[in-house]
């Protein structure tokens, strides 16, 4: 038997739901696209990726598609018989040296160039545009200006120093000529998130440390570094994450080359690189190899980024300072009183005086 609903059990559903949509009916509407896509092109491609990471998957022949449970990530970060595993840390090993180097000049060089133009110099607006202006540019774009600056027959760079250097046919000077281009490039981005930390800084604060005689380093290090530390943090956290994914540099200017007699992958190729390499072969069956790969380069990410995370976090002092000033202080105060009550006293005697 069907229950039946009053008119006034009806009319307060109805008026909680009018009053869900009044309060949230414009956050859904905003919200609601960005959340369709973000499943769709995120959420869903995640989970799928795990579940072809645990299987032999060909995009050529559903047939062949096979459960093969951990054992792609066994022969990845385990089987040294196997070429995937060779392979994939000599990529991975390029792409943490190529780090270890860049990242640090990424966030120094955006940080002195933004100290220097907020000190606003003559023409700093111009220095400013020219130093985002590279930013805007694509990869391609960029990448063939690079290729007529280091290109070993008509290359600019050749021309100016009367030499015939072959720049991105030898491994060393293919990764300065990458390096330069990622920096010259992706500058910009950094240099837009320190200025702006660097014009919300308390100018009292320099104040301060000049009339304490402090140089102008040693306020840049005591007062300016302290206080665009969040900036910083974000700098350093996007930085890591985008060149742990580098790609189109390497594709544009060498391809993964010069050749490496050794291995598949050559002397520059990164992690993506070689992922993309993988997909883009003839080979149609190694998708679910892609797939752990991939997942393990996120998981190697993660964990980068949390260890950096932990050592940036905001730490706490402690109670100790506070106890011994608030000690301070009382003893203070009590000097202060036992200061001021003899001489209470005598305006007493006196006034008591002056009374009779």
């Amino acid at each position: 038997m069907a229950r039946m609903t009053t008119a006034s059990e009806y009319a307060l559903k109805r008026s909680k739901r009018k009053q869900f949509f009044k309060n949230y009916g414009m956050v859904l509407l905003f919200l609601g696209p960005f959340l369709f896509f973000f499943g769709l092109f995120c959420i869903f491609p995640l989970f799928y990726g795990i579940v072809m990471s645990l299987m032999k998957y060909s995009i050529s022949d559903p047939t062949q598609n096979a459960w093969r449970g951990l054992a792609n990530f066994w022969k990845i970060l385990a089987d040294s018989n196997s070429v995937y595993n060779s392979d994939f840390w000599y990529s991975m090993k390029n792409t943490v040296l190529f780090a270890l180097i860049l990242v640090p000049l990424a966030v120094i060089v955006p940080l002195i160039a933004a100290i220097l133009v907020n000190s606003e110099p003559r023409g700093y607006k111009i220095f400013r545009a020219l130093i985002y202006f590279p930013a805007i540019l694509p990869v391609s774009a960029s990448g063939v200006i690079f290729i007529a600056l280091f290109g070993t027959n008509f290359g600019y760079v050749n021309q100016w120093i009367g030499e015939t250097v072959a720049w991105l046919d030898k491994t060393t000077s293919a990764w300065f000529v990458i390096i330069l281009l990622c920096l010259w490039g992706g500058w910009g981005g950094n240099f837009i998130i320190l200025s702006a930390g660097l014009k919300n800084v308390d100018k009292s604060l320099y104040e301060a440390a000049s009339v304490d005689g402090c140089s102008r380093w040693r306020r840049a290090f005591a007062v300016t570094l302290p206080a665009i530390k969040p900036q910083l943090i974000v700098c350093l956290f996007t930085t890591i994450i985008g060149y742990f994914g580098l790609y189109g540099q390497v594709y544009v200017l060498t391809n993964g080359g010069p050749a490496n007699p050794d291995r598949i992958p050559g002397s520059t190729a990164t992690i993506m690189w070689y992922l993309q390499s993988l997909m883009n072969s003839d080979q149609y069956d190694v998708y679910g190899m892609v797939s752990a790969m991939g997942l393990t380069l996120g998981f190697i990410i993660g964990c980068i980024t949390g260890l950096q995370l932990f050592l940036t976090r905001e730490r706490k002092s402690g109670t100790k300072l506070a106890k011994e000033f608030a000690a301070y202080r009382k003893d203070k105060e009590r000097e202060t009183l036992i200061g001021t009550e003899p001489a209470e006293a005598g305006s007493a005697e006196e006034g008591g005086g002056g009374g009779a």
